[in-house]
């Protein structure tokens, strides 16, 4: 019967079969478990280190080298290893390389390791407007100095606060992509991620006007910027007070995030956004204005009594 407890399962652990070759390298192997992991009381968890363990020394004496910890875990080792073992998936190569490599560095002393690499974090520099600080840049869009310019900042403005298109998107939307319905307006985004966003109803004015200025042709200027930096070279040239900029699309598209997120269910939110994951999601909560209050209110109980999936 196998052992339960983790303390019996490194002491007692033999590999099937009970090899001749397990005599040799149980100590090493046991050894190298008890000083390279933080003990663990899950018994499983620690005959998946002993295994692991087990599987590269193995496999390094095979290959001609001694029992000896620097030249075993060394980084070359591990990463030949990893790359060449037979019988094992590529997404099982990925994680026990990472194992064994966290292994090595805690057990060796000498062995080439890099130093551990500082994480470079992405930190969210976008910072969602409010709605007062939108209608001013509307105000200022047509008191730009050029009707390029005027074009450029009412219908970037208008696209991203008003149905969250990223800057590539905003250069694609023709006239023709815009329509209304009822009394709603539809932008038809085309691309990888294609989609139909209805906009927000506080710039559903501004999305037609943009409309109406581009007389058939693209809303935020033709010819269209060749590349996904155009957008952000066109807005740099637009001039507005220092307390709204920086003006970018992401940040525009940032506004309308914010907003959407706490007013539709989530899997409708990712479809009118056009995420495909959900990565740094989180910051587009932490944008998220918070509620003010710790009570519910008779109207939005009966909301959510009422609530359906879309």
């Amino acid at each position: 019967m196998a052992p339960t407890r983790p303390e019996d399962v490194l002491e007692l652990y033999v590999p099937r079969g009970d090899p001749d070759w397990w005599e040799e390298i149980a100590p090493f192997v046991r050894d190298v478990v008890r000083r390279g992991f933080e003990p663990s009381p899950v018994a499983q968890v620690v005959r998946g280190r002993i295994w692991k363990v087990t599987s590269l020394v193995r496999w390094a004496l095979e290959q001609g080298l001694p029992l000896d910890v620097e030249q075993i875990f060394h980084p070359a080792t591990v990463n030949r290893y990893a790359l060449t073992v037979a019988g094992l998936s590529d997404a099982t190569r990925c994680t026990r390389r990472a194992t064994l490599t966290g292994l090595s560095r805690r057990i060796t002393r000498v062995a080439p390791w890099e130093p551990p690499r500082v994480v470079l974090h992405n930190p969210c520099t976008a910072n969602p407007y409010t709605p007062a600080q939108v209608a001013r840049l509307l105000w200022w869009a047509p008191r730009q100095t050029t009707e390029l310019r005027r074009r450029t900042l009412a219908a970037a403005v208008a696209l991203g606060a008003g149905c969250g298109l990223r800057g590539i998107e905003m250069m694609t939307v023709r006239a023709s992509d815009v329509r209304v319905r009822g009394d709603h307006v539809i932008v038809t985004v085309t691309g990888p991620r294609a989609r139909q966003v209805p906009v927000r109803p506080q710039y559903a004015a501004a999305v037609l006007a943009a409309v109406d200025r581009a007389a058939g042709g693209h809303l935020f200027r033709d010819p269209v910027p060749g590349s996904a930096q155009g957008a952000a070279q066109a807005l740099d040239e637009c001039e507005v007070p220092a307390t709204l900029m920086p003006v970018t699309t992401s940040r525009l598209r940032w506004t309308w995030e914010c907003a959407m997120i706490q007013r539709v269910p989530l899997p409708v939110f990712m479809a009118m956004s056009g995420r495909t994951d959900t990565h740094r999601l989180a910051d587009v909560l932490a944008g998220a204005r918070p509620r003010s209050r710790p009570w519910w209110t008779t109207a939005e109980l009966a909301t959510l009594a009422e609530a359906e999936p879309w």
